[in-house]
């Protein structure tokens, strides 16, 4: 079987694991992750990041955060169509207001004319990205519309982290930017996620609200800064509960497996790019395939659109080959959205005739003819 995704977790980080704990280890969120979280903005290039249990949490702690940070002008977000339920999802349970904008027809994320009409009809507080399946959404158009009329940038990097657009990462255009390492990506904690940040009132917020609110993971001005505020001593600030915040750690253990993971991260997502260009050079004369700017495509799968889908994904199972929808399709086609509808065409295009087929990390140029002509035979 030639799955969608393998375990980047291998028998040598199972053996470095037995021998860590072997050591009688702290296994809760301690120096490990701490260690963990400065690697990875290095790695990013951002000032710091937030390790936490999953990247919907990730998500989730963006939206909060910016609920306490004074930058909202309303709770208005724009949110792109071809997206995951939990990049929406949060906006909705926080009270926001999301407005889906349509899909770009060749890298799938914000259709810039639509988001920019979206921005001078309803003066959104803030819009967030996903680069979808390690395309990069055309971040300097996107960046100069949040610019022009002063709106928030997010960014969704769970499906693309190390992809470069215009010789930057992505995850390093937004105000914060999140991660996800659940297996599947192209690094795995296990379950766990990231945000990453360079504002530093912001990374104290989530350091908060990641740990029920409290004062006791923070800068120590911040930490004082709430002390004079709210008139407690420095015993008070250990259980003082500034924020309405949740338990959205992550454990040293994950830590310790990502702070492996990271060391081969760069390896895997080179292979990536390499087998999407293999792919491209097969099937584009034939398919629409998603292109885009991006310098290096962290490719999390090769997508792909069809009228007869259908019989193309029973073709690829009949051969042991796995596929799927493409991501969520149009997020407010799913049954969860109960909201109003706005007209998105291509998101709706790519609702009904999109899937996509394996491209991690393991594949070998044979796999990727043999898929190739089984969806070529197909047509």
């Amino acid at each position: 079987m030639i799955n969608l995704a393998e375990e980047t977790i291998d028998k040598s980080d199972l053996i470095a694991l037995t021998e860590w704990l072997d050591k009688n280890p702290r296994l809760t969120k301690g120096q490990e992750t701490e260690k963990f979280e400065q690697e990875w903005s290095s790695w990013q290039g951002q000032e710091s990041s937030v390790f936490v249990n999953s990247g919907s949490s990730a998500n989730f702690m963006m939206f909060h955060a910016l609920l306490y940070s004074n930058l909202l002008k309303n709770k208005k977000v724009v949110v792109p169509s071809i997206s995951w339920v939990t990049t929406v999802s949060p906006a909705m349970l926080l009270g926001y207001e999301p407005i889906p904008c349509d899909c770009d027809s060749e890298d799938l994320g914000l259709c810039l004319s639509d988001f920019e009409r979206i921005c001078q009809e309803e003066s959104p507080s803030i819009a967030i990205v996903v680069h979808v399946l390690g395309h990069s959404n055309k971040m300097k158009e996107i960046s100069e519309i949040c610019e022009r009329y002063d709106v928030i940038l997010l960014e969704d990097c769970c499906e693309a982290y190390g992809a470069y657009y215009m010789g930057q990462k992505v995850g390093s255009f937004g105000l914060m930017s999140s991660f996800s390492f659940y297996f599947g990506h192209h690094m795995s904690t296990i379950e766990g996620g990231m945000v990453s940040t360079s504002n530093r009132e912001l990374k104290n917020i989530l350091l908060s609200i990641r740990s029920h609110g409290w004062l006791r993971d923070v800068d120590d001005d911040f930490r004082q800064r709430h002390i004079k505020k709210h008139n407690i001593t420095e015993f008070e600030s250990l259980f003082t509960f500034v924020y309405p915040g949740m338990n959205l750690r992550s454990t040293d253990l994950s830590a310790f497996i990502g702070r492996r993971q990271l060391e081969k991260l760069d390896g895997n997502i080179d292979n990536r790019d390499k087998n999407y260009r293999q792919y491209k050079a097969l099937l584009e004369d034939h398919f629409w395939v998603q292109t885009s700017e991006t310098e290096k495509v962290s490719c999390l799968g090769f997508a792909l659109m069809a009228d007869n889908r259908e019989k193309i994904a029973k073709s690829l199972f009949d051969n042991d080959i796995e596929c799927r929808p493409l991501v969520c399709g149009s997020i407010q086609e799913q049954p969860f959205w109960d909201r109003k509808k706005r007209d998105l065409p291509s998101a709706l295009k790519v609702h009904n005739n999109g899937f996509y087929v394996p491209c991690h990390d393991k594949l070998s140029e044979n796999d990727i003819k043999f898929i190739s002509n089984i969806v070529l035979e197909s047509k």
